[in-house]
């Protein structure tokens, strides 16, 4: 069966041979193949994964999670904290599962969300020793922990924040100017001429 490559890299290590590609399927969505061969006992033998369009996405965040808490806990050995635990692991995952973000958002509703949390979900993680909720409480504080002013920020002045590149940049100020555009709908026209001043 032939496969569409879009993109792919190779790389070998000692017996193993890994190949990473994004292949175009039949229906023409994209999909993510990881594959390993190695020699087995005179036997080549390869194992793949493969990760649909739709699933990429939280693939990429589960890595990043894990990759994220292994560095912390490889740091918290060479500190000499060998018998840390994952209770003492700072972080939206040692907190209640009542408490966290996604969590409270699937069981109480939009409505019970700060403003932290919800732009939290935008920014989808933290950096060592600071959550994903401290990130959005220090992108309020940027703009004064006014909307307003938030829907007004550029790339550069949310990018000041250690934490904040291009990536997560785009995604808040995609969903302020969403909402300016749900403003301007539903209110007069000088909402709209307010928060673009």
């Amino acid at each position: 069966m032939h496969i569409n490559i879009l993109a792919e890299e190779k790389f070998s290590y000692y017996h193993r041979h890994y190949n990473i590609s994004v292949n175009q399927a039949v229906n023409h969505s994209t999909y993510l193949r990881l594959a390993c061969t190695e020699n087995r006992s005179g036997e080549w033998e390869t194992q793949t994964m493969r990760f649909f369009e739709g699933d990429i996405g939280r693939f990429i965040e589960s890595l990043n999670s894990v990759f994220r808490t292994a560095a912390y806990r490889t740091d918290l050995d060479r500190k000499g904290n060998l018998t840390a635990s994952p209770e003492h692991i700072k972080g939206i995952k040692s907190w209640a599962a009542s408490e966290r973000p996604r969590e409270k958002l699937m069981e109480q509703g939009r409505e019970v969300l700060s403003d932290a949390e919800l732009l939290a979900m935008l920014i989808c993680a933290g950096l060592p020793g600071l959550t994903a909720v401290d990130l959005a409480e220090q992108v309020l504080a940027v703009a004064g922990n006014d909307l307003k002013r938030l829907a007004a920020l550029k790339v550069e002045d949310l990018m000041t924040i250690r934490g904040i590149g291009h990536a997560r940049a785009l995604s808040v100020i995609s969903a302020m100017e969403l909402a300016v555009r749900l403003a301007a709908r539903e209110q007069p026209v000088q909402f709209l001429k307010l928060i673009r001043t």
